[in-house]
């Protein structure tokens, strides 16, 4: 797996977790079980964190899906890199 990959699937992990620690934060505050004033901090925080982290799980791996279907492109459509220049004697 290459880096760019990793750095993506582990931001949606920290998405989903961010997500659901906020509505969790924010559901325990509307039940009473938490002041509703630090919860609604706590759940913002814990959102916009998950928020984040979708963005930068959406730019890397939206990044890893450009990359591998411009190389299929390429290859289907013949084309080639450019030559590299031939040293002269």
């Amino acid at each position: 797996m290459t880096k760019t990959k990793l750095i993506g699937w582990t931001a949606m992990v920290v998405c989903v977790l961010g997500y659901v620690g906020g509505a969790a934060i924010l559901i325990a505050g509307r039940m009473d079980y938490l002041e509703m004033t630090p919860a609604i901090v706590a759940g913002g925080l814990a959102l916009v964190v998950g928020e984040i982290a979708l963005w930068v799980a959406a730019a890397c791996l939206g990044f890893t899906i450009f990359k591998k279907r411009k190389g299929i492109i390429d290859r289907v459509l013949g084309r080639n890199k450019p030559a590299e220049p031939t040293p002269t004697a």
